[in-house]
């Protein structure tokens, strides 16, 4: 099987100081140079293989976009998701590594403070592998994360669709936009590739695919407490993919108050 990996360089300039918004004082103007992959993290290959056995498809008669398997409990597998990929009311399936389609069984919308995920499930009796759940809050800017999906158009479209980019943390804003974007990384993420997984070196989940750069409409960018970025910023920030934390998935499903 081939997989297409996209190596992204940063693209943002990490001298221009970023403190006009308190939401954003606590970003690092300068981060401490990491290697592209450390040498104490497991083979590249390996987190390779990982993505790829714990990142779904989702679709309906077509594909639609991606998600996350997370739990299993007997036969019954849950899929981690964004809410805007299953917004609609729709009979979804499931495709897993093995190219099965699976009906899915039920539906539930993480709609807390308007963050953008949903958990699907679905019944099978295949052992599918689980995500191994990290934490966002180990990111640092400059370190190197993996990003994967299912594009609806891929570059170059491997027999399966399944991509996967390469990129490095740029931004960590103190409060999270509204859907709960808070992680700006500069991985290449396409249209479909919502709701998958991005891992940190370690093959960890730390992050849920949310946001493409320079999207084409309406503006994202609104914190939740209502307050924007600067004029600056804003075009900073247009420049960078966007992802929810799992430590924000993590929180809510254990229906406990959650900071921003």
């Amino acid at each position: 099987m081939t997989w297409v990996i996209w190596a992204i360089a940063a693209l943002i300039a990490q001298s221009t100081p970023l403190t006009a918004q308190p939401a954003l004082a606590a970003i690092a103007a300068q981060p401490t140079f990491v290697p592209f992959w450390a040498k104490s993290a497991p083979p590249f290959n390996v987190v390779i293989q990982r993505s790829r056995a714990i990142t779904v498809q989702i679709q309906t008669t077509e594909p639609f976009g991606s998600g996350i398997l997370i739990r299993r409990q007997g036969m019954e597998y849950t899929v981690l998701t964004n809410r805007h990929v299953v917004q609609q009311s729709l009979p979804y399936l499931i495709q897993t590594l093995d190219g099965v389609t699976h009906p899915v069984s039920s539906v539930r919308k993480i709609d807390v403070r308007g963050t953008d995920l949903a958990l699907l499930t679905f019944q099978s009796p295949k052992p599918y592998a689980i995500a191994h759940l990290g934490s966002a809050k180990t990111l640092r800017p400059g370190d190197s994360v993996l990003a994967a999906g299912f594009p609806l158009e891929p570059p170059n479209p491997a027999k399966d669709r399944f991509f996967i980019s390469v990129g490095k943390i740029s931004l960590l804003p103190l409060q999270a936009f509204a859907g709960g974007y808070r992680i700006g990384y500069t991985n290449l993420i396409l249209q479909g590739m919502s709701g998958g997984p991005v891992l940190n070196q370690q093959g960890e989940v730390v992050g849920i695919n949310s946001l493409h750069a320079h999207p084409l409409w309406g503006d994202p960018y609104v914190f939740e407490d209502g307050s924007k970025p600067s004029r600056m910023q804003h075009q900073q920030i247009r420049q960078l993919s966007w992802a929810v934390p799992i430590d924000r998935f993590l929180c809510l499903n254990q229906r406990q108050h959650c900071p921003g």
